[in-house]
């Protein structure tokens, strides 16, 4: 009796039919059994569905079944679970860090120089003679020299 699966038979019959010689049989047939065999099974494959058809991300499936979630991608785009990756709940919505969205131009940089009263413009005093600083145009307050 031979070790042949019947899988590796209908391979086997499946190269006659193209007419490929026993050397390219034999090599078509020991690549097919490279690489590491897929973690996708039957009851596997049920699971992800059940679980992307309940609006789960594949980055939540991926981490509730402890698998990588590049493979869950991989099988949406081969089409080896049967669901589109359109139909994915936020397929195509770019994800954005919240970012503070106040600038710092138009934040209160305190009292401005034009609102100085014009008691301290004469300069009577000594402590009127102070150093200003220029604001900048973006907002930034800059001594001058």
């Amino acid at each position: 009796m031979s070790s042949i699966t019947y899988s590796e038979r209908i391979k086997i019959e499946t190269f006659y039919e193209l007419g490929l010689s026993n050397i390219q049989m034999g090599i078509r047939l020991n690549r097919s059994r490279c690489g590491r065999k897929t973690k996708l099974s039957d009851e596997l494959k049920q699971k992800i569905l059940n679980h992307l058809r309940l609006s789960w991300s594949p980055g939540m499936i991926a981490h509730e079944f402890k698998l990588a979630t590049k493979s869950i991608y991989n099988w949406l785009n081969q089409g080896r679970i049967g669901f589109s990756l359109n139909d994915l709940p936020e397929h195509g919505v770019r994800q954005r860090r919240n970012v503070d969205q106040r600038s710092k131009y138009n934040q209160s940089l305190g009292r401005s120089i034009e609102q100085r009263p014009m008691m301290i413009n004469q300069r009577n005093r000594i402590g009127d003679f102070e150093l200003d600083t220029v604001v900048g145009p973006r907002g930034h307050s800059k001594a001058p020299f």
